[in-house]
């Protein structure tokens, strides 16, 4: 289907657009609409009521159990408690760090550094002399043999302004001695070979710490230049060279027997091989430290269980600081310096989940909420359930201890029946399924640090999979109705069941026949649960967020109510008009994937306006004269125009959603009555004021979804199709196309996201909903239904005219 592209807004539909969100914002700006759209407000209070609610007992300081103070009464263990063991966890950690060998770096890029820079010596000294590395030969003696040609004029001094101090550390003798050797290849050889071997066998600095560790060895990591390192266990500390002491020794021993040289010659060789000498076998401290810190994270914690019944105090008797920190656990409560870390460690999580609910809700839109008051929403819901859980676990954990006998003091069974799928619920319906996914994740990791009673990490795959069911649910059986209430439910129940057989088999903690059964009744009743917190909560949370959902809808699209009553006795033909429009917008959308509930009941109202002067409309006349006929084209225009208003202020006074007056206000756009408009332009004076167009024109907004769209293309093709004398497919099809791209030229679909593709199968579903209704049917035998056919047909066009306008 061609049509024209679609025209850039111009400044005034900006103006326009702009000015009615503006409107909008401002009549939402109660305190509460406000505190909504706060984030910073939300993100506070949800800090300080989530670590509340995470950490029972972290705010209440009631009088407890003190070490060493006398026993007022019996403390008995109202649950299984796993109490750590401080003194026994920090023992096995402080084995568990002794266990751990320290760990030397034996840097081997040490020596190829040395050997390249005793080579680079001695090739820049060969070179200053103008000999070549073969210049000088071996002796019988293993000495050298000087060359006949005659001595250079180069020095030891001009060596040492050659050299710099970080390529090699000389003294005077020893650069004398080097170039009265002529930097001969066989001695460049002999110093590179001692370096080699002494560095190979690693120089330390403290070999005395180094041998402390003999008995146990050390973890060896060897370094080279360019490859990974490699590491082992090495126990062969003694071969290793003490620095400076067995350093020294060494190299006196290597160069000691060299002959060819002197005694002072042989000193100085080894003097400057000590100078040059690095440490390459080093204590690597840090990596130590962490292998410790590793092992002694890994050895775990020392608990001791307690055993729900058992006494852990008898009256009378003094109460010792186990026992203390074993009442203070079972009461909730923590010492003052053991509280920080854990609430630090909360009030962290909880700031983690804000971070997180905001970046996965940033770009959400629901209705007209904004992603801010979207992530204030999402933080309320969560919160709220939160709140929920706390409450529902601390009434599992009384139900527990009302009963003495099995199954009826299970704690863990009673929390199977807490509704966690209630927040997944709640948010699919008020805030879609996206927020409803991650809200649901988030929900499930905060409440598993609630369980009463062992490991909670159960909680997170028992609540998640309940809260997916729902979601599931919903979208299969659509909320179009209160039962659907309780087919979810349902499912939830199913679901819950079947975790519950899951987490029994891979539990390790032996639960009887009848225990199963009652945990399995708990789970069912869950679900149950989850359909009734919901029913509950969604009209209050309708009003409380301003969020229409798809039942309130349904219940709006009831022509029983009042307002539709009135729209039916008194504008008959504007409430058939609605009906059809609203079929057609409900059909449209249905094709292109909007919203068909918003697209019907928005179709219902959006002429409600029209009441209050329903004779000025073409639909609800009776024949005879036209009103219109003694009235100038402007005031036929500002009547046209005031049905808008007045159906707002009839919306507002009904106390209709939001989304119902959007419908009212954008279902013209800013489109122009072209009847009166053409019939101005004609009545007009030449001498008189010109006609001004933005009179004739609807005060909009354009509409600013894909289902306002709809419904303006709805509305526009319905009332034309009444035109139609003899209505056959052809003709619906041009008709159709006209108005389409009528409203393209005009730019009043440029808010709306709707694309080609979708205008081509919503005119494609229009045609097929249009011409099922004007379908032909045979002459009934005996009637002359079709007598003055040509008069009808042109009372039929001077309708169609003034349909066109309104």
């Amino acid at each position: 289907m061609s049509s024209p592209a679609p025209k850039r807004p111009s400044r005034i539909d900006l103006l326009q657009t702009g000015t009615f969100r503006l409107r909008r914002r401002l009549q939402d700006q109660r305190p509460w609409q406000r505190a909504l759209e706060t984030p910073s407000l939300w993100v506070v209070l949800f800090l300080i009521v989530g670590t509340w609610a995470l950490m029972p007992g972290a705010f209440l300081f009631s009088p407890r159990a003190t070490p060493g103070a006398i026993a007022a009464r019996d403390y008995v263990a109202s649950r299984d408690l796993l109490v750590w063991d401080e003194d026994a966890t920090r023992t096995k950690q402080e084995q568990a760090r002794e266990a751990v060998l320290p760990v030397y770096d034996l840097d081997l890029g040490a020596l190829d550094d040395l050997d390249g820079r005793i080579e680079q010596i001695f090739v820049r000294g060969r070179r200053l002399l103008g000999r070549s590395p073969q210049a000088g030969s071996a002796g019988s003696d293993g000495g050298t043999t000087e060359s006949p040609a005659p001595a250079p004029s180069f020095t030891a001094q001009d060596l040492l302004k050659e050299i710099r101090p970080e390529q090699l550390r000389l003294s005077d003798e020893q650069a004398e001695l080097l170039v009265r050797k002529r930097f001969s290849a066989q001695l460049e050889e002999r110093l590179r070979s001692v370096a080699t071997r002494a560095l190979r066998r690693g120089v330390v600095s403290n070999k005395a710490l180094l041998l402390e560790n003999r008995m146990r060895g050390i973890f060896l990591r060897k370094l080279e230049s360019g490859a990974q390192g490699t590491e082992e266990i090495h126990f062969d500390l003694f071969d290793h060279l003490g620095y400076p002491g067995e350093a020294r020794e060494f190299l006196d021993s290597e160069i000691g027997d060299w002959s060819g040289y002197t005694s002072r010659d042989r000193v100085l060789l080894a003097d400057l091989l000590f100078d040059n000498l690095p440490i390459n076998l080093l204590p690597n401290r840090s990596e130590t430290l962490d292998r410790s810190e590793a092992a002694a994270a890994g050895a775990g914690r020392v608990f001791n269980q307690i055993r729900k019944g058992q006494v852990i105090v008898r009256k009378g008797d003094v109460v010792d600081a186990g026992d203390a920190r074993v009442i203070a656990q079972m009461r909730g409560e923590r010492q003052l310096r053991m509280q920080v870390p854990p609430l630090a460690a909360t009030f962290f999580l909880l700031a983690l989940t804000a971070a997180v609910v905001w970046l996965a809700l940033s770009r959400e839109k629901v209705a007209d909420h904004g992603p801010r008051r979207v992530f204030g929403e999402s933080l309320l819901l969560l919160l709220g359930s939160l709140l929920g859980a706390k409450f529902c676990f601390l009434v599992a954990g009384a139900l527990s201890g009302a009963f003495d006998a099995e199954p009826l003091n299970s704690a863990r069974s009673y929390t199977y029946a807490v509704p966690f799928a209630s927040l997944a619920l709640l948010a699919a319906l008020l805030l879609g399924r996206h927020a409803s996914l991650v809200l649901s994740i988030l929900v499930s990791v905060l409440a598993s640090r609630l369980a009463v009673e062992g490991d909670g990490q159960w909680v997170i795959f028992y609540g998640f999979a309940g809260s997916l069911a729902a979601i599931y649910a919903l979208d299969r059986y659509q909320f179009r109705q209160r039962l659907v209430m309780v087919r979810v439910g349902l499912v939830v129940g199913v679901i819950n069941v079947l975790m519950v057989l899951i987490l029994t088999a891979l539990g390790s903690a032996e639960r009887g026949w009848m225990q199963i059964g009652f945990d399995l009744l708990c789970a069912f009743v869950g679900g149950l649960l989850v359909t009734a917190v919901a029913s509950f909560a969604v009209p209050i949370l309708e009003s409380l967020l301003a969020i229409t959902t798809d039942i309130k809808l349904v219940e709006l699209a009831n022509t029983n109510l009042p307002l539709l009553r009135r729209l039916a006795f008194e504008a008959p033909g504007t409430f058939q008009h609605s009906l059809m429009v609203a079929n057609l917008a409900k059909e449209g959308c249905e094709a292109i994937g909007a919203d068909p509930v918003l697209a019907y009941s928005a179709g219902l109202y959006h002429d409600v306006g029209k009441v209050l002067r329903p004779e000025y409309f073409v639909e609800n006349q009776r024949g005879g004269q036209n009103r219109h006929d003694k009235l100038l084209p402007s005031m036929s225009a500002l009547i046209l125009l005031n049905h808008v208003k007045d159906g707002l202020e009839l919306a507002r006074e009904h106390g209709l959603p939001q989304v119902i007056q959007d419908a009212i206000a954008q279902h013209h756009g800013t489109r122009l009555i072209k009847y009166f408009y053409h019939r101005a332009m004609e009545q007009k004076d030449p001498e008189a004021v010109e006609v001004v167009e933005d009179k004739y024109r609807y005060p909009g907004p354009k509409p600013q979804n894909k289902v306002m769209g709809v419904l303006m293309l709805a509305d526009a093709v319905e009332a034309a199709s009444r035109t139609l004398a003899e209505p056959a497919p052809a003709k619906i099809r041009g008709l159709i196309q006209t108005i389409l791209e009528d409203i393209l030229k005009d730019g009043q679909l440029e808010h709306t996201d709707l694309t080609l593709s979708d205008l081509r199968t919503v005119s494609d579903t229009f045609l097929r909903v249009l011409a099922n209704i004007f379908h032909q049917r045979i002459d009934y035998p005996g009637f002359d239904f079709n007598r003055r056919a040509d008069k009808r047909a042109s009372d039929v066009g001077e309708a169609g005219a003034a349909a066109r306008a309104s």
